[in-house]
């Protein structure tokens, strides 16, 4: 009889709503090895707990192996302890980046993990297989397995005894893997719910101390050949459109995508797929740090797809060096931020609060660093003590004196076997230079990034405040305020986002899951009303629950900073043409507590032909646009993102915990009313100049 294996990328699936929805690939690249080169190998791979729980006991594994990420550690480990349950003979083989660096840790690390038979450190995609033929060699015995081992593992001897064996260097030639998309091993995945991810190349050249491939293990870039990525990207754009035609995602899993010569022909081939077959119609991908001139000719491949992704982490030279990111130039992503704008492609970029040397000072520099340089978003990041990265090593804890929190990861929690299951992260809220103060004032801030800068929802107001000598970095402090002197709504949006942000940190993982384990605070879990996403559930909020008081906000703050500068006095009739900027920036929002309302379009009357006076830039004085008579103005989706925010709609549904992965994965011009006169007249020629300010 063969012997029986199931390999797992497990993810939870709470209230409907998947906490990981990319397809597998690493544990799929370990399947189609296995397939290969184990004859007498019967494999199956899940990522729905509950087809695993369902196969578990309708025919047990001999093997079972799961991966070890930060989101499905727990879980993983629950469904160790099942297997066992069922079948005590089990072999259970666990493997990922999710364990620390130090040899003695990473013992220490099994031998709290009971229920795991053997740990795959490094690689897997040919020590699995090795794996299972040892194992068949053995006679399938755990005894004579322990007994003999192998290399790149650490398990259990017969005597109990923990054996730790060096890891080998990575797989030079990973051509040698299978593809698990041209063998059909992802087939059963083209299910709608989950998005196709790629992988062009493995390993980064870069050392940054926060990232599990900063090590010099993954200092080494590998490629997979272009000719199977061609062919790969074909495949998956062919059965997407037999398939699941309503998943228009593609994730790049490479570190840097875009530095590299042969992403710019990659690109050129997705940009063919999109032309075939309308997909994929988002990227999601982290590109390059330097060679702005190969970044910038793959992004132009793709209609808008894929945006330019400069993660920075931090722009203070001190805290660079400390993480060593100093190799990766800075003025290659100010190259990349010129010919960008100039081109009229959107930019996004990255910080992570909690870096070592990083302050309030250097932080608050960062920030207004990259709104002056015009980012389309700025996404902040907390640092995360993540397994496997040097900062997360026991001797970086001690210098820097970091001073860390446990959460529950957002979705990451179920019910299995009656027995609660929760994922949590480590995260640094201060070090020797960050004051936990300090800290919270930085998530306040981060708070007014994604609600008033990110994807521009306050584009044109910016533009025109700019315009009048108000700087981005001037406008976007003003938002602070804005809400701690606003009214109820929206001062208690603020609140309840401080609050929330202190309420979910935990001083040990134990007291942070003793919390969420009770019944009262689970069933709050399980309904979102708390343990969510913050910034992803209060830019949701704002978004769809109270964007007139948001909008009411941002109008008045940024009307005082006009009027410091004596502007009103400079444009005839002001106020006229002010109360109509605001219903204009108000109602080109989509927004509502129903998809009803959300598709939606609505009506008002302008003195102001809004659009022309945005196609035309001249930003400065509207009244060449001012209209003869009012005229009755519609706002209304375009047809293609009244279809796109239908289908998210239906994916996500209009409920808190579904909104707050909605508005990660939609893009801007879907939720964006075009503004045109009800009567269909002239005027209004460059209907697009309504979607983005130039």
């Amino acid at each position: 009889m063969a012997t029986r294996v199931y390999l797992g990328d497990l993810r939870y699936n709470t209230g409907g709503v998947l906490a990981n929805d990319c397809m597998p690939l690493g544990v799929a690249y370990m399947k189609a090895v296995m397939d290969r080169d184990n004859t007498d190998v019967d494999s199956r791979l899940f990522v729905y707990p509950d087809r695993l729980m369902q196969a578990l006991r309708e025919a047990p594994p001999d093997i079972l192996m799961l991966s070890n990420y930060v989101w499905n550690e727990a879980l993983s480990r629950a469904f160790f302890r099942i297997a066992k349950q069922v079948n005590p003979n089990v072999l259970t083989v666990m493997g990922g980046p999710n364990i620390p660096l130090e040899p003695d840790r990473q013992i220490a690390y099994v031998e709290a993990c009971p229920e795991v038979d053997v740990y795959i450190t490094g690689e897997a995609d040919f020590a699995a297989s090795r794996l299972v033929s040892i194992f068949q060699d053995c006679g399938q015995s755990h005894t004579a397995w322990g007994a003999r081992g192998m290399d790149s593992s650490i398990w259990r001897n017969p005597e109990g005894q923990l054996v730790r064996s060096a890891t080998k260097p990575r797989h030079r030639e990973v051509n040698e893997i299978p593809s698990p998309w041209l063998t059909g091993i992802q087939d059963e995945f083209f299910d709608g719910r989950l998005s196709p991810m790629i992988e062009t190349n493995r390993g980064c050249p870069f050392t940054c101390t926060f990232c599990a491939q900063g090590t010099s293990w993954y200092s080494k870039v590998h490629n997979f050949e272009l000719d199977r990525m061609k062919e790969e990207i074909h495949y998956i754009a062919k059965r997407i459109q037999e398939k699941s035609p309503k998943m228009g995602t593609l994730r790049i899993a490479d570190s840097n995508y875009g530095m590299f010569e042969r992403d710019i022909e990659i690109s050129g081939y997705i940009g063919q797929m999109q032309r075939d077959y309308g997909w994929p119609t988002f990227i999601d991908a982290t590109t390059g740090k330097n060679r702005p001139e190969r970044i910038i000719k793959s992004v132009e491949q793709v209609s808008g797809a894929l945006v330019l992704y400069q993660a920075v982490q931090s722009l203070d030279e001190n805290v660079l060096r400390k993480i060593k990111r100093e190799t990766i130039k800075l003025d290659a992503y100010k190259a990349l931020e010129v010919h960008m704008r100039g081109r009229g492609l959107k930019s996004i970029s990255d910080l992570i609060l909690g870096l070592p040397g990083e302050s309030l000072q250097t932080h608050l520099h960062g920030l207004t660093t990259l709104l002056d340089s015009n980012i389309d978003q700025m996404h902040n990041f907390q640092a995360m003590m993540l397994k496997g990265s040097e900062m997360e090593k026991a001797e970086s804890r001690e210098v820097f004196k970091f001073d860390t929190r446990f959460r529950v990861l957002p979705r990451n929690f179920g019910v299995f076997e009656e027995r609660r299951v929760f994922d949590t992260e480590e995260i640094i809220v201060a070090t020797d230079t960050l004051p936990f103060e300090d800290y919270i004032t930085c998530r306040k801030y981060h708070l007014i990034s994604s609600v008033f800068w990110n994807d521009g929802w306050f584009a044109h107001l910016v533009a025109f405040c700019r315009a009048h000598g108000i700087s981005n970095a001037e406008w976007w402090k003003a938002m602070l305020p804005a809400l701690e002197d606003g009214d109820a709504e929206v001062r208690g949006f603020l609140d309840q986002f401080v609050g929330e942000t202190k309420g979910e940190l935990f001083p040990t993982r134990e007291a942070c899951i003793d919390f969420y384990s009770r019944d009262e605070n689970f069933e709050k879990l399980g309904r979102g009303d708390i343990g969510d996403n913050l910034m992803y559930r209060y830019r949701a909020i704002a978004s769809f629950f109270i964007w007139d008081a948001v909008c009411n906000a941002a109008m008045k703050a940024s009307r005082e900073l006009l009027e410091a500068r004596g502007v009103p006095a400079t444009i005839p009739d002001f106020d006229l043409f002010w109360a109509d900027f605001h219903s204009f920036t108000r109602l080109s929002h989509a927004t509502g507590l129903t998809e009803e309302a959300i598709l939606a379009s609505t009506e008002a009357v302008l003195n102001y032909d809004f659009p022309a006076w945005i196609a035309s830039g001249d930003w400065m004085n509207p009244a060449a646009c001012r209209l003869a008579e009012p005229q009755l103005f519609l706002f209304e989706l375009t047809e293609e993102g009244a279809r796109e925010m239908k289908m998210s709609l239906a994916t996500w549904t209009t409920h808190i915990r579904g909104l707050s992965k909605l508005v990660t994965r939609i893009r801007v011009e879907s939720q964006v009313r075009q503004c045109m006169p009800a009567d269909g007249s002239a005027g209004m020629t460059r209907r697009a100049g309504v979607m983005a300010a130039e």
